[in-house]
C-alpha cells in the first residue's frame, strides 16, 4: 500500500522548492504509520532536506536520485545502514547522520568526493570504511560515541584539509603513525577511549592547536598527568615529539644487541666510531669542491637599505619521497616561521627552490615594485609585487576588523617590514626572473616537491646576520632528522632491511658508516658575494653547526 501524499511534498514540488524539512513528532507518526511518502525522491531540485527526530527506520536506495543535493541531515532516526546509492549524491558537501543506530558504511562513501562536513556520532560504528581516506574535501569529522577500534582509514595524505577530527567515546587503541599525513589538522578530540601510547609523529601535524585526550590508559603516567592537567597542546605535543612511541622502536633496541661487536671493532682502530654510530652524520661540502663549480649569490647595491642579510646553502641528494618526510620538512619550515628564532617571519624568513629549476648565477638586489613579477607560491597567475602586498594587506585588514581589532593580527606583522620602502627585495635568476621576494613568498616555479633532489635553501633578514644563520641550523638540523634514518635502526635508506646486521663490520666498513650512508646528509656551502667581488658570507663556514651533540659535522 502505497504511502499517502504528504502536503508539505506536494507543495516544495509546486513550488520548486530547494529545501526541504521534516522533523518533530507529527512527522514521527506519520512515518511509523505509514512510511515516508516516497514522491519525495522525485523532488531532484533539492539541495537541502532534512529528515529528524522523526523515527525513519530505513532509507530509500531512491535517495541517489536526489543529485543536487548538498546538505543532508538524517539526525534523531532509527536508521542501521545508509544505502549504497548514497554514493550518488556527488555535489553532497554537508551529511549528518548522528544520533540512529548505524552500524556501518557503504564502500560508495568514498564516492562523495565534495563532502565537507560529516557527523555520525552517537552511533553503533565499529569501523569506518576504507574509502573515507578518498575524500579530499573533507574538513570536519565527527564519531564520537561510536565502538569504532582504529583511525587508520582517515589517516592518509589524501586528507589534506581534515582541520577537525572529533572522537570522543569509541573504543580506539591506538592512534596511527600516520596521523602526520593530517598536516591542515587543528583540533583532534580523543577523549574516553582505550589509547595506550601516543606516537611521536602526532607532533608532526603542525596546525594542531587543540588536542584533547583526557580519560584514556596511557602506559606513560607523565602523559596521563600532563594530559589530565591541561597544560596546554603545546606543552603536551612537546612531550610527545620527545617521548611518543616510534615505529621502528623494536628494530632499534634489535640492531643495537646486534651490533655491539661490530662497535667494539671499530672502536679498537683509536677512533671514536663507536659512539659517532649512535649519532646522525652531516657531511659539509666546501664551495670549491662542488661538482658544478659552486653555487654563488652576488648581492647588489641598495638591498641593504631594506633587508640586507641573506644566507644560503644546498642540501644534496634528498630523499622526499620516503613517507612523510615531504610534508613533515614542509612542517618544519612552518613550524620555525611561527616560532621564535623567526618571530612569524619578523625576524628572518625562510625559502626552500628545487636546485633543478633554478637558472645560475643568482642576484639579490632591489627593485621597484611594479617590477617584481612574480608567480607567488600555490598560485599559477603572475602578479606584481605591489598588486600582491595590496591584495595581503586588504585580507588582513578584513581579518582585523573580522576580530575587531585595532591592529592587524601577528601572523601578518610581516607586511609591515615594507612599509615607507620604494624598493622591495628580491632574488633574481640569471634571465631576471623572481625567484623569491622576501619576506612576502618565493615563486611557484622553482618549489619543492616529492621528486626534489637537491634543495636550494635561503634564509633573509632586515634585522641582522646571527639571527640568519641560527635559523639556517635549526632547519638543518631538523631536516637531518627527517630526512635520515634512525642510528642503528636496522633499515636501509631505501626502509629495506640491512642484508646482515650481525655480521661484524670490517675498519673500512664501520668508516663508511659514519662518513656516509643512509645516516649522512651532504651540506653544500653557497658563496654570498658584494658586487665587487668581496664575500659576505659563507655558509656553513666552521663556526656554524656547531652546537649539535645528537649529530656528527664531517668538514672536508
Amino acid at each position: 500500500m502505497a504511502s499517502p501524499v504528504w502536503p508539505e511534498i506536494v507543495q516544495a514540488q509546486k513550488e520548486n522548492r530547494r529545501e526541504l524539512l521534516l522533523n518533530g513528532p507529527e512527522i514521527a507518526e506519520r512515518i511509523t504509520k505509514s512510511g515516508l511518502d516516497y514522491t519525495l525522491y522525485s523532488l531532484e531540485l533539492l539541495n537541502y532536506l532534512e529528515i529528524a527526530d522523526a523515527s525513519l527506520l530505513k532509507l530509500s536506495k531512491d535517495i541517489g536520485k536526489l543529485a543536487n543535493l548538498v546538505n543532508l541531515v538524517l539526525r534523531g532516526n532509527k536508521l542501521s545502514k545508509l544505502p549504497s546509492t548514497v554514493g550518488n549524491l556527488k555535489a553532497l558537501r554537508v551529511l549528518d547522520v548522528s544520533n540512529n543506530s548505524l552500524q556501518s558504511l557503504p564502500d560508495e562513501f568514498g564516492e562523495l568526493s565534495e563532502l565537507h562536513t560529516f557527523d555520525a556520532s552517537r552511533n553503533n560504528l565499529t569501523c569506518l570504511p576504507e574509502s573515507i581516506g578518498r575524500l579530499q574535501r573533507l574538513s570536519l569529522v565527527n564519531i564520537s560515541s561510536n565502538d569504532i577500534e582504529s583511525l587508520a582509514p582517515l589517516c592518509t595524505d589524501q586528507l589534506s584539509h581534515l582541520s577537525e577530527l572529533v572522537g570522543v567515546k569509541n573504543a580506539i587503541t591506538a592512534i596511527p603513525d600516520a596521523v602526520s599525513h593530517l598536516q591542515a589538522l587543528k583540533k583532534l578530540d580523543l577523549s574516553a577511549n582505550k589509547i595506550t601510547e601516543v606516537p611521536a609523529s602526532l607532533a608532526d601535524c603542525g596546525k594542531l592547536k587543540d588536542l584533547l585526550l583526557t580519560e584514556n590508559p596511557f602506559r606513560d603516567r607523565r602523559l596521563g598527568k600532563l594530559v589530565q592537567q591541561s597544560r596546554g597542546t603545546k606543552a603536551t605535543l612537546d612531550y610527545i615529539r620527545n617521548h611518543g612511541t616510534k615505529t621502528s622502536a623494536p628494530e632499534e633496541k634489535s640492531a643495537k644487541a646486534k651490533k655491539k661487536k661490530g662497535r667494539k671493532k671499530a672502536a679498537s682502530t683509536g677512533s671514536d666510531l663507536s659512539e659517532d654510530l649512535d649519532k646522525l652524520m652531516l657531511r659539509v661540502l666546501n664551495f670549491k669542491d662542488s661538482s658544478d663549480g659552486g653555487v654563488e649569490v652576488v648581492v647588489k647595491e641598495g638591498v641593504a637599505d631594506v633587508r640586507p642579510f641573506i644566507v644560503c646553502c644546498i642540501l644534496r641528494d634528498v630523499n622526499l619521497q620516503k613517507g612523510t618526510r615531504f610534508k613533515r620538512f614542509i612542517s618544519a619550515q612552518t613550524k620555525l616561521h611561527d616560532g621564535p628564532l623567526c618571530a612569524k617571519r619578523t625576524k628572518a624568513t625562510i625559502a626552500t627552490h628545487d636546485l633543478n629549476l633554478v637558472r645560475f648565477p643568482l642576484t639579490y638586489e632591489v627593485k621597484i615594485p611594479p617590477e617584481i613579477q612574480i608567480t607567488p607560491l600555490g598560485r599559477n597567475k603572475i602578479t606584481s609585487a605591489n598588486a600582491l602586498m595590496t591584495q595581503l594587506h586588504k585580507e588582513a585588514d578584513d581579518l582585523r576588523k573580522e576580530a575587531k581589532r585595532n591592529a592587524i593580527s601577528g601572523i601578518h606583522k610581516y607586511l609591515e617590514l615594507l612599509d615607507g620602502h620604494r624598493m622591495y627585495p628580491c632574488l633574481c635568476d640569471r634571465e631576471g626572473q623572481v625567484i623569491s621576494f622576501p619576506p612576502i613568498t618565493n615563486a611557484d616555479i622553482t618549489k619543492i616537491s616529492r621528486s626534489t633532489e637537491h634543495i636550494l635553501i635561503e634564509v633573509t633578514s632586515s634585522t641582522d646576520l646571527a639571527v640568519c644563520k641560527k635559523v639556517m641550523d635549526a632547519l638543518i638540523h631538523r631536516s637531518a632528522e627527517i630526512l635520515l634514518d634512525p642510528p642503528a635502526s636496522g633499515i636501509s635508506a631505501s626502509g629495506d632491511p640491512e642484508e646482515d646486521v650481525n655480521q661484524e663490520p670490517s675498519d673500512e666498513e664501520a668508516v663508511s658508516k659514519v662518513t656516509g650512508g643512509s645516516r649522512s646528509l651532504v651540506v653544500e656551502q653557497v658563496r654570498v658575494s658584494a658586487a665587487d667581488g668581496g664575500l659576505k658570507v659563507l655558509y656553513p663556514s666552521r663556526n656554524d653547526l656547531q652546537d649539535m651533540t645528537d649529530i656528527k659535522v664531517i668538514r672536508s
